[in-house]
Parts: C-alpha cells; structure tokens; sequence
C-alpha cells in the first residue's frame, strides 16, 4: 500500500519535473513578445502600449514563479491563459492575418493579379514589429505546448497543425480579394473634395468647375453619373469628419480630390470603402496603386524641366524663398537634386511660415548671395506680398514651379518663368473660360481635374471593378498630354512644360 503510494507520488514528481524543466524558456519567450507587442501597439495605443507591455511582462513571470513554488495549477492554468492570449491574440490575429500574411501573401497575389489590391502599409517599425510579434508568439506556442504532459502534448500539436495550415490555406484564397457589385439604379456618385475656402478658394473653386465640365462633356453613357460636390475646407483634421460624410452618409462610387492635404486624409477613407480615389496630389505615397491615385506631374519631373531651363538660361546660382508646406517642401527637395546634379549651386535657402508677411529681410540675405534668379513658392496671400516686396526691391529675375500661375495678381510676377502642366489641348482652356468667364483658370489643377473624372467614366463604363481597370491602366490621352502609370503604381505620370507671366497672364512657352 505504502509502495503504491510512493509511485503515484513519483509519477506526480515526474509530470511536474517536465513541466518545470522548459518553463523558464517559455517564461523568455513570452517576455520577448512582450517587446515586440509593446513597440508594436506604441503606434496605435500611444503610451497606453506600455501599460499594456508592462503586464504581459510582469504577470507571466509572476505566475510562474507562484507555480513553481507551490505547485499550484491554478498558477500554472493562468500561465496557460495568458500565453493563450499571446498567441492568438496578438500572435495570429494581430501580427499574423493584420500585417504578416498582407505583407507576404497579400504582395504575391496583387503581383499575379489585379483582383487583389496592392496591400497599404504602415510605418516600417509598426509592420517589422508585427512581424516579430507573430514569429515571437510561434515561440510562446511551442514552449507552451512543452508544459503540456507528453500523453497530450502529441493531440495538441496535432490539432495546432491542422489549424494553423487550414487558416493559412484559407488567407490565401480569401485575402482582401475585391468584390463589386455594378451601381444600382444606373447612378454613380462622384464624390468631388476639395477646399473652395480659405487660401486655396481659387484652385478649388475653378477645380469644381473643371469637374462639372467634364460631367457636362459626357454625353450618352452606359450610367447616370451625378456629383457630390463638398467644400473639404483648408484644416485637414476638420476635413476629416466632410470625407467620413461623403463616403459613409452620401454612399459616393469614386472620389476625385485636390490638395495633397486633404488627399492624404481622404486615402483611408477611400480604402476602407473600396472605391477609387483620384487625386491631384504631388504627394506620391498617396498613391498606393490599390484604391488611391495621383494625376499631376511629380515634383521630380517639375525639378527636372526646372534645371534645365536654368541651365539653359545660363543660371549657375540660385536663392530658394519659400513656404513650409508639404508640396512646396517637394518640389524644392526635387529641384534641390536636379541642381546639384546639372553643377548648378543653391546660393542661399530660406523656408518661412504661412503667417509671414514681412519679406523684406529675407529678401537682403537673399541678394547678399548674389544669385542668377530668385527661386519662390507660396501660398496666398503670401505669395503676392511676397512678389510685391521682390519689386520694390527691384528684383525682377524670378522663377518658380507653378507659383506665379496661383497669385491673385500675376502682374507682380511679369517676365517671371516657371513650369506647370503642358497643356497640350489649348481649346480645353478657351473652352473653359468661355463656360466659367468669372472663374480663373488655374493651369496646375484644371486638366487633371477633368481627366481624373473621364478616367472614372471610363473605369465604370467597362463594366468592372473601376479600381481594378484604374490598377491596370498604363496610359491615357489626357488633355495636359499623354498620362503613363507603371506597372503597381498609384501615380498617373505626366511631362510638365516652361510658362511665363507675359503681359500679366500665364503664357506657354515654346518647348
């Protein structure tokens, strides 16, 4: 009796002693997870994710500890829970179907079809920590699995298997693959978001113009196409809530927008609805190929054309005055390269707030370099206070990217050159200004506005997914010239053309 006794005991001994034996490994991969899930949820929690860290890192360890000093299996049942969570929680749901299958199957299979969309990424250490959170979460899984007895140990990594290929099997057939339905009732909606207010009432109210052209110039179609017309305002976080009414309120098919700004924060709208977005952004990441597309010329091509026609003008020195503001902030980091690359020398560089209306200092610093031509970009009205001080200083060697074609009053930019679209088809233009006589033309947005919304047409008169006929699109015949898109692009691209302010009004000279 006493023997048999001693055997059970020695059997519980020896469970225990298995258990107890690949427990401190477990315990050090569940804290290493820990990090991986607590850098990772930085990017969505804030320092909420350190909370969160310190208790995955803190009660595991705990809990162990208790385990192995009592014996006690509710400690080591509550061990079991939390590594549960770990690896299903973050592990398989977070790290592996969020971010690791996206960023590997989710690539493969928009590479071999344009019925998966090219997946959107986030920030690079929010993508690499998910990935780490997933591989460190297979860690927790398999020491876990080793504080199992060996009698069951062998039907849990069985049934871990099975689950584990059906799941990955299932993502691969499944993953984000684009279902659309044809608009009911013949309608499609077009929603139209731009600010017509504030510092860019002249760009948005002549883009909406533009817009109402192109539905204007349809003619028969397949569907009935209607627009949404929105004024998104300047303030990108009040933006927010007039793009979550259009496409959550108004059920819009596509958008056509302007302002990089506000482009940037309609993108996930548009991707969350899967719809196509067409915006006139010089912002490229906009543009991620899937849902979202940009259609004007890239800053790189502006600062490409610009270099050359400096060089071919003669120009060796040049003094940047400009705005801090992210499309601006493009363009002279682009024009920047194409200068050091021609041997051109930037002679001084000065960027200024919005709010500045005083130029006159950084007008003498600028002259003190003594360059060949006076580089300036900004939005009004601190652009035409800019050009007024410029010519009170009796500097008249100016040049921009699109910039003069923008001012209230371009008179103050005369003899000035600069690139902007190469409007090929001159009779969009007289058109347009005989429909709108009391809306300016503004030459950088106009033939992109109206193309982006033929493009559109186009995209559902086909009969299939407009943002699949978008992601296959290579070319199109626009009216500022050919539009080419690369293979997974998101960006129409476009060859910009040399203007000049003559006689007060844009002229475009011969290329």
């Amino acid at each position: 009796m006493n023997m048999s006794f001693l055997s059970k005991e020695g059997l519980a001994m020896d469970s225990q002693n298995e258990i107890r034996r690949p427990g401190w490994r477990s315990v050090v991969a569940v804290a290493l997870t820990a990090v991986a899930i607590t850098f990772n949820h930085v990017f969505t929690l804030g320092s909420g994710a350190f909370v969160l860290g310190a208790t995955l890192l803190a009660v595991p360890p705990a809990l162990w500890i208790w385990f192995r000093r009592t014996g006690n299996r509710r400690a080591l049942a509550a061990y079991g829970v939390m590594n549960a969570w770990i690896v299903v929680g973050f592990g398989v749901i977070k790290g592996l179907w969020d971010i690791t299958l996206p960023i590997f199957a989710g690539t493969f299979l928009s590479s071999v079809s344009t019925a998966y969309p090219k997946p959107v990424f986030g920030a690079f250490g929010f993508e690499i920590s998910g990935v780490a959170m997933f591989l460190g979460s297979l860690f927790v899984l398999y020491y876990g699995l080793q504080l199992i007895p060996s009698r069951g140990r062998r039907v849990a990594l069985s049934g871990v298997a099975a689950i584990g290929v059906t799941a990955i099997l299932f993502a691969f057939v499944a993953l984000d693959r684009d279902v659309w339905a044809p608009p009911t009732q013949g309608v499609v909606k077009i929603g139209v978001i731009v600010p017509t207010t504030g510092p860019y009432a002249m760009l948005g109210n002549s883009f909406v113009k533009a817009v109402q052209m192109a539905r204007d110039d349809l003619g028969d179609k397949k569907y009935r196409y209607e627009l949404v017309i929105r004024d998104s305002g300047p303030d990108p976080e009040k933006a927010k809530q007039v793009i979550r009414r259009v496409v959550n309120d108004d059920k819009v098919d596509a958008i056509v927008g302007g302002i990089s700004l506000i482009g940037q924060e309609t993108k996930p709208y548009a991707t969350a609805a899967r719809i196509p977005h067409l915006c006139v952004c010089t912002v490229s990441w906009i543009g991620d190929g899937a849902y979202n597309f940009t259609n004007i010329p890239s800053p790189e091509a502006e600062g490409e054309l610009w270099a050359r026609e400096a060089q071919r003008r003669g120009i060796k020195r040049v003094a940047l005055l400009t705005q801090d503001y992210p499309s601006i902030n493009n363009h002279v980091k682009a024009l920047k390269i194409e200068v050091a690359r021609l041997g051109l020398t930037v002679a001084d560089e000065q960027r200024f707030d919005g709010s500045v209306s005083d130029f006159r200092s950084l007008i003498r610093r600028a002259a003190a370099s003594r360059p060949d031509v006076y580089y300036v970009e900004a939005l009004e009205p601190g652009l035409d206070l800019l050009g007024q001080q410029l010519g009170d200083a009796r500097i008249h060697n100016v040049s921009a990217v699109v910039a003069p074609s923008l001012s209230d009053n371009p008179a103050l930019f005369e003899g000035a050159w600069y690139t902007d679209s190469n409007l090929t088809d001159i009779g969009f233009k007289r058109r347009f200004e005989e429909k709108y006589p009391d809306t300016r033309f503004a030459t950088h947005m106009m033939p992109y506005a109206y193309d982006s919304v033929n493009m559109i047409v186009s995209a559902f008169e086909t009969g299939q997914n407009p943002a699949v006929y978008l992601r296959n699109l290579r070319s199109y015949d626009g009216t500022a010239g050919p539009l080419t898109k690369a293979a997974a692009s998101g960006n129409f691209a476009s060859r910009p053309a040399v203007w000049t302010i003559a006689s007060g009004k844009p002229a475009l000279l011969n290329q």
